[in-house]
């Protein structure tokens, strides 16, 4: 007969089998955990959800950087400038951006300068992406209209003491700045605006060369502008006719001697082209060129201080010796 102080587990809560009675008799456990399918679903949608959001974070990540150190090349450009209106070598203007250069690179630590011949070689890659998703050859870039700007001065490429490349064009035409003005330096923008710095403008590759090498916009935008500078293709042959093998071939008006055909040249930086170019702008039949019987003066010198040889443009005609003192046509050669 069971004793009435006795009760068994059940009795005490049925619901709970698994709690042990003082005498240490056993109850069965019953266990629970996630299925193998479970598990691999839950990281299936982790992996999902990675992947929407940590390309986006990692833009933002490197768009933050990117704007930082365009901020941190600014800002040392802005403090040089200001160290300079500080000792009056900004209220006088520079002629070319290589005089303003000369003074600039004594209140920077410049590591290397390239002249507009040579600007892509204190540039990291030789080509570049444009904003408008062009190709463009940092070579090309050798005065202020390509890169956006109103100036026709000279470029200069630079490499700053921390390896930050950049391409920078000072303005002749820009007012000169006054002992008593002062830089402002606005932190957060990605232009400097200010009266210090209103003559210069210049594009850098704020990582040092690293991908993605373009202007477009976005948050992995590497090269970008002080203010409003950009790499520009600008047409070089505008007042003549683009030759393939020879170049930008321009027809001057009118007649001329045969120094003064070379002289005409020269005034335009260009130069009078020899007998076997001309043969080539004749065989070209470019739209433009004369298609009746023209004769242009060639460089190619006789030998002696009369004579001359001329080109007879109809037909390919080779040449004729001509008096130097004649007046004939010129085609001038060059950008």
């Amino acid at each position: 007969m069971k004793d009435k102080n006795m009760f068994t587990i059940a009795e005490v809560n049925p619901e709970f089998p698994l709690l042990k009675s003082r005498r240490g008799v056993g109850v069965r456990y019953e266990k629970t955990a996630f299925t193998l399918a479970e598990v691999l679903i839950t990281l299936g949608i982790i992996g999902v959800v990675a992947a929407i959001t940590l390309p986006s974070l990692f833009a933002n990540i490197t768009g933050y950087v990117n704007t930082k150190r365009q901020e941190n090349i600014g800002q040392k450009v802005t403090q040089a400038m200001e160290q300079m209106r500080a000792h009056g070598l900004l209220n006088t203007q520079y002629a070319t951006t290589d005089a303003f250069v000369d003074e600039f690179q004594k209140y920077i630590k410049i590591a290397k300068r390239c002249d507009a011949n040579h600007v892509a070689d204190c540039w990291p890659t030789p080509i570049v992406t444009t904003g408008e998703g062009e190709e463009y050859e940092v070579s090309q870039a050798k005065t202020g209209k390509h890169l956006s700007l109103e100036s026709e001065s000279n470029n200069v490429g630079l490499i700053l003491a921390d390896g930050a490349p950049i391409i920078l064009n000072y303005n002749p035409s820009a007012p000169g700045i006054d002992v008593g003005d002062k830089a402002e330096w606005i932190s957060g923008l990605p232009q400097y605006t200010t009266t210090v710095t209103g003559a210069i403008d210049f594009v850098m590759d704020v990582n040092g060369g690293k991908s993605p090498n373009s202007e477009k916009a976005g948050p992995k935008r590497d090269i970008r502008p002080f203010k409003i500078a950009t790499f520009t293709e600008v047409e070089t042959c505008k007042d003549g006719i683009d030759v393939p093998g020879v170049g930008c071939v321009v027809k001057l008006g009118g007649k001329y001697t045969w120094q003064g055909a070379i002289d005409a040249c020269i005034a335009k930086d260009m130069t009078l082209p020899d007998l076997d170019t001309l043969q080539l702008i004749c065989n070209s039949h470019a739209e433009g060129f004369p298609n009746t019987m023209e004769r242009f003066w060639s460089s190619s010198d006789y030998g002696d201080i009369y004579r001359a040889v001329s080109f007879y443009f109809y037909g390919g005609g080779y040449g004729s010796f001509e008096d130097k003192s004649n007046s004939e046509g010129a085609l001038c050669v060059g950008n």
